[in-house]
């Protein structure tokens, strides 16, 4: 972590040291967001949960050169996943007792900042790429039961939700992704595809260490 707000602050002072412009760029794009679970001597609990969703947001590319810049944002992450298991299985690291049909909604609010680095191949055409981490906080994530279910000691009637981020919640909202991404760009049109995965334990007990990564494709518009 040390290493990564050092390289951060160096980057910024390198900034401040030449003439930089900035663009304003908007997108979205599709997500697939993959979560595995263990238990802390490495475990499998359960199955790979997949959950597809979209982001939309923003971003301001500054170049410090004709190359290389960074790129600070804000975009909005929102995942969803629908279960109906009449047999049971697992939810959070925990086993259902009942019907495992649900629904889930994720919301997370997303900081990237990338370094970036572009070439032109064209009259109106340019390869980019871009890394870096990104800070997320999760706002919402909450799944509605569409039968009746008992997690651990808790049960939980048709149409009960279950609040992921809350005090009983199995999950911290706070996470830190680290990844990347390339993309062509075509006049004031760019096409892009991504990889991030997380850096921190996202489970709130100590008998479990769960982890993500995700791909996304998207389309973003220069100003």
């Amino acid at each position: 972590m040390k290493k990564l707000i050092a390289s951060l602050f160096a980057a910024s002072l390198m900034l401040l040291g030449t003439q930089a412009y900035a663009q304003l760029v908007v997108g979205a794009g599709y997500l697939h967001n993959i979560e595995n679970t263990k238990t802390t001597d490495g475990k499998a609990v359960g199955d790979a949960v997949h959950l597809n969703g979209f982001y939309l947001g923003g971003s301001y590319n500054i170049q410090f050169s004709n190359y290389f810049g960074v790129a600070p944002g804000f975009y909005i992450d929102m995942l969803f996943q629908s279960r109906n298991n009449a047999d049971g299985g697992t939810f959070g690291g925990i086993q259902i007792a009942g019907s495992a049909s649900y629904n889930y909604t994720e919301v997370a609010l997303n900081l990237p900042v990338n370094l970036t680095f572009k070439m032109p191949v064209g009259d109106n055409a340019e390869l980019f790429a871009f890394a870096g981490p990104t800070f997320q906080y999760g706002v919402m994530a909450r799944s509605t039961f569409n039968a009746a279910a008992s997690i651990g000691p808790i049960h939980y009637s048709k149409g009960d939700s279950y609040n992921h981020y809350g005090d009983k919640g199995d999950t911290k909202p706070f996470n830190i992704l680290l990844g990347g991404g390339v993309g062509i760009q075509v006049g004031d049109i760019q096409f892009l595809v991504g990889y991030d995965h997380t850096l921190l334990n996202s489970e709130k007990s100590s008998n479990l260490v769960s982890g993500r990564h995700q791909i996304k494709a998207g389309i973003n518009f220069e100003f």
